[in-house]
């Protein structure tokens, strides 16, 4: 026989859970702790007769008996060899919370690229410049279906800790697992996020981890793991679309983990339209929040806002792939995060050596007033900085002298560069990756504009085009064969 709910309620309280999330909000059989440095989680085990569920050392998630919970609770926070302990929380996509809000639309991947939104806010202003190559970004979602049209080529592997196997796949089961009455809510979401994500910045690769099912739901434990394998395999981003309102330890552990490894995390800030309470991880504040906004620029209804809310995106009636191959609508903040993950990760192909409090700063910045909006007086200084803008965003890299045009990453080099129309542009290369046949040069739409001869790990050009015609200023790319024929390479900027 379990404690009755109120007095579940005052032992949590009593241990700083909000109340208001306190009651089906965590498992009843499971406990998540850190343990004392020194401290062995079978010494726990033994005194206390639980068993581990789980580890990500020095956190564990244990077994207990759910008519001890409360009382267990309590006495692991009482014990020296245990640093905290706490429930094992539920995660989920906010749209959940309040229904997924998705329509399957059909559509086409024109009809996914051409979509008013990558106009709207300046994407392709932006997309002359950088194009997020070489940047990684995690998923922390219900998985990503790799093998979908509109992200072929920029999903690679990752883990999936809802069904334990190395494929995290989104897809659904047609049953009711929450016994809420709707079937696979939470299904295409993850795959959703990972399209604005792409649209955003599509030279990124894409991590998918799955920590959610397809009902959107999951356990904070997992999506710890998700943010330690996200940090130790190489993300340079991680969006978390998911979240609960309450401060968890555990998630908070390892966002400082990744903190201290200088990744940028974005967090969506939630879809109970209200201020408070905030919704967790987006309040944490290494985590850049970001509410929605609807096609006017205006807060959308659902939004949640608050001061400490770092910026703003497009987030109602968003088109993207879904899970099942097709291509849906979907409104929430859930969908406005990944639009900042997808700025983090252009800013970051165009700049070089900026610690993760400086990038923070360009995508604060990055942004149009919105403000301006009557209907957004009520939010003042509580939707952030403003709308994300890719226009802004470059003008903001440049003012802040981040921008460098001879980027990293490739062993090719370009100078001068900046240059002038007409003058002789130099491209030279490590002699190990010397390349056979032709650089090709083409211009930001990914046309060839010209092909130079290689000689002796040099080549220049000229800046005409194959006719002899000088091309107009602008964004060019060079190619090498063998180096990067599959992605726009090092940047020439002609004046």
């Amino acid at each position: 026989m379990k404690l009755s709910s109120s007095i579940l309620l005052i032992i949590l309280a009593h241990l700083g859970v909000c109340p208001s999330i306190a009651l089906g909000e965590w498992e009843d059989d499971r406990i998540q702790l850190r343990l004392a440095s020194g401290v062995s989680i079978g010494e726990i085990n033994d005194s206390y007769g639980t068993s581990t569920s789980d580890e990500l050392d020095p956190l564990y998630l244990i077994h207990v008996d759910p008519i001890a919970y409360p009382q267990l609770l309590v006495e692991l926070n009482a014990d020296s060899r245990v640093v905290w302990a706490e429930p094992s929380y539920r995660d989920e996509t906010p749209e959940t919370v309040r229904q997924m809000v998705v329509a399957i639309v059909g559509g086409t991947i024109a009809d996914y690229e051409d979509q008013n939104v990558y106009s709207r806010i300046g994407l392709q202003s932006i997309h002359e410049h950088v194009l997020g190559t070489g940047v990684t970004v995690a998923v922390i979602d219900t998985g990503v279906k790799s093998d979908h049209e509109a992200l072929a080529g920029s999903v690679i592997g990752g883990p999936d800790y809802i069904d334990n196997d190395g494929n995290p796949d989104d897809s659904a089961n047609g049953e009711d697992d929450d016994w809420d009455g709707d079937f696979d809510e939470g299904a295409g979401h993850g795959t959703m996020v990972a399209g604005i994500i792409h649209l955003t910045a599509p030279g990124a690769t894409i991590m998918p981890i799955r920590a959610l099912d397809d009902e959107g739901h999951g356990i904070s434990f997992d999506v710890a793991k998700g943010i330690r394998y996200a940090v130790q395999n190489g993300a340079h981003v991680i969006n978390m679309s998911f979240g609960l309102l309450s401060t968890c330890e555990t998630i908070a552990h390892e966002l400082a983990f990744a903190e201290a490894a200088g990744v940028l995390m974005i967090g969506a800030a939630g879809n109970d339209g209200s201020e408070n309470p905030p919704y967790f991880p987006a309040i944490d504040p290494s985590v850049v929040s970001v509410a929605a906004l609807d096609s006017s620029d205006v807060k959308a209804s659902f939004s949640n806002f608050h001061s400490d809310v770092g910026t703003s995106a497009p987030g109602d009636g968003i088109l993207a792939p879904f899970y099942d191959g097709s291509y849906a609508l979907g409104a929430g903040t859930s969908f406005a995060a990944p639009f900042i993950s997808g700025q983090a990760a252009l800013i970051l192909d165009g700049t070089h050596n900026l610690g993760k409090s400086d990038v923070e700063s360009l995508i604060l910045g990055g942004v149009v007033d919105i403000y301006q909006a009557t209907r957004n007086y009520p939010y003042l200084g509580k939707l952030g900085t403003g709308r994300v803008d890719g226009y802004e965003t470059w003008s903001a890299m440049q003012s802040a002298a981040a921008v460098e045009f001879n980027p990293g990453g490739w062993s090719v080099n370009v100078g001068p560069n900046p240059a002038r129309s007409g003058e002789p542009v130099e491209i030279s290369w490590a002699r190990e990756l010397t390349p056979t046949g032709r650089i090709t040069i083409v211009d930001a739409q990914g046309r060839q504009v010209a092909r130079l001869t290689p000689s002796s790990g040099l080549a220049y050009w000229d800046g005409r085009d194959e006719r002899g015609h000088l091309v107009p200023q602008g964004i060019y790319f060079v190619r090498v064969p063998g180096l990067n024929d599959e992605v726009p390479g090092r940047i020439i900027r002609l004046d």
